[in-house]
């Protein structure tokens, strides 16, 4: 086991005197080796007092090791949470172990278990069998019972710390014939997060994949990560309020393959850093090279406590919105924006990203499907711009369709603050539209690409829209949102006007 003393010592102090409990409670988060505890305190306890010289110590030891003892009972309780399953559970703890002095049941995700099944455990949780030893895990003990958490000892697993983490990379190549940088390694224990389990799995497929030296740049490739430059790159463009910095980051590291994600979970990571410096007053951490911390420091001289909340705030929610965004990188521009630029460069700057994203999509679509001109550039919208006269409209709760038109219009500014706490994303992307009318219970919004319009017709968004626009005008309304022309009602039609006058009829 590796950076769980805590737990260990107590465990081995247990088997010593003899005073091993019928109940455990192994908490941690993934990866930081509660099943693995568990299966080695299930072998120390049958082999106490046996001699290691003789075979059948060897035989138990091996088997229990190998998953291939009958008397050590593992159990996913993801899959097998029903009051039929733990009933089994009890009606086989009577029976003896067959070869083992105890017979271990480790339940696994435990928190899963539906609430009769727990009721059904309790008595033989408290009273067991004096050859049965329950091991539960789990990594969200909020979900499991009171009355279930009491009759159990509780271990809690930390999170490994980078170095043991190394430490223990380094054994594991050693033993391996593994070659593989420092920073590679280092690289690896920070992506895995105190997570044990990841960083071997990670190293694991390092070493199939790579016939020589295990390098940073592979680890990196590996995760979708950026390097270091790209992080730094970012927060020098956060701290002097340049936003063409922080865009060229962006668009090297995806151009490299970076993964969009990865890029926003690095800046979390190294502005939570930054912000533990500048709360211990220009300390860093101790898991960092010197020249990474000298780096810290500076940047930590010069950015603000308040900038380093707003955009660590900034960059999560982007984490967030890149899980139902088709471009993620656009979440990561936008979240870079939000901490640099003031309300009143923001339209300016974000029709700057919108282009990039049309840019993009156009890049990506086949040759052939691909528009005869480049798309125009995108302007920004303003209240100001000549739109035609909105349409004489029945009254909406006393107000007619124009003077609806006049009020959002001239008010669009006043909007759009109203809009913001409901929703930064549509308050986002209505700053890429105009009023185009009103046309009676109908607003109609021109929107200068097809981004906007789609991500504004998503049910979510157009029913905050609704809402927003109906309270500001004070009625029920609905919206109606379109790129280019604005579309023409069918009886308005100069082609079917010409169709009616000849005598033709209009089919559905």
């Amino acid at each position: 086991m590796v950076g769980q003393e805590h737990v260990t010592t107590t465990l081995r102090n247990q088997i010593a005197t003899g005073r091993v409990g019928h109940a455990y409670l192994f908490v941690g988060s993934r990866g930081c080796g509660k099943t693995t505890s568990a299966r080695i305190f299930a072998k120390e306890i049958n082999i106490a007092g046996l001699s290691m010289d003789e075979p059948r110590t060897v035989q138990i030891a091996k088997a229990i090791e190998e998953g291939r003892s009958l008397d050590l009972i593992e159990i996913d309780a993801a899959s097998n949470n029903s009051v039929d399953d733990v009933r089994e559970i009890r009606d086989k703890v009577a029976f003896q172990p067959s070869e083992l002095k105890y017979k271990i049941y480790i339940i696994d995700e435990v928190h899963m278990l539906s609430v009769p099944a727990f009721n059904a455990l309790l008595k033989t949780l408290e009273e067991p069998p004096s050859h049965v030893i329950f091991i539960l895990a789990t990594t969200d003990p909020q979900k499991i019972p009171a009355t279930v958490l009491s009759r159990c000892q509780r271990f809690n697993f930390k999170r490994v710390p980078v170095d043991k983490i190394v430490a223990r990379l380094h054994k594991l190549c050693d033993g391996e014939g593994i070659e593989a940088d420092e920073q590679a390694l280092r690289l690896i224990a920070r992506y895995a997060s105190g997570a044990l389990r990841d960083a071997e799995s990670l190293l694991d497929q390092l070493a199939s994949s790579n016939s020589l030296r295990i390098t940073p740049n592979d680890v990196r490739e590996a995760l979708g990560a950026t390097d270091a430059s790209t992080v730094k790159a970012l927060v020098d463009g956060l701290i002097s309020k340049d936003p063409s910095v922080g865009f060229e980051a962006i668009q090297s590291a995806i151009d490299q393959g970076a993964d969009a994600r990865q890029v926003a979970k690095q800046m979390v990571d190294y502005l939570r850093a930054l912000m533990q410096v500048k709360a211990s007053q220009g300390k860093a951490s101790g898991d960092l090279s010197e020249a990474e911390k000298l780096e810290m420091s500076n940047h930590a001289e010069k950015v603000s406590m308040a900038l380093l909340s707003k955009a660590t705030r900034a960059f999560s929610t982007a984490i967030s919105d890149m899980r139902t965004t088709m471009d993620a990188q656009l979440p990561l521009e936008m979240a870079y924006l939000d901490c640099i630029v003031e309300e009143d460069r923001r339209p300016e700057a974000e029709d700057r990203i919108v282009e990039r994203v049309v840019m993009r999509q156009v890049a990506a679509q086949p040759m052939a499907t691909r528009p005869a001109q480049p798309p125009e550039p995108v302007q920004a919208p303003s209240t100001q711009a000549a739109t035609p006269p909105a349409k004489a409209a029945a009254p909406v709760n006393g107000m007619s369709g124009r003077a609806a038109y006049e009020q959002l219009n001239t008010g669009w500014g006043q909007f759009l603050k109203e809009v913001k706490p409901v929703s930064s994303p549509v308050h986002s992307l209505l700053t890429y539209c105009q009023v185009f009318e009103v046309d009676g219970e109908v607003v109609k919004l021109k929107a200068n690409h097809d981004l906007t319009r789609t991500r504004l017709e998503d049910p979510k968004n157009k029913g905050v829209l609704i809402g927003a626009l109906s309270k500001f005008l004070g009625g029920k309304y609905g919206v109606q949102i379109f790129v280019g022309q604005a579309p023409v009602e069918p009886e308005e039609d100069p082609v079917l006007k010409a169709a009616k006058r000849l005598g033709g009829t209009i089919r559905d």
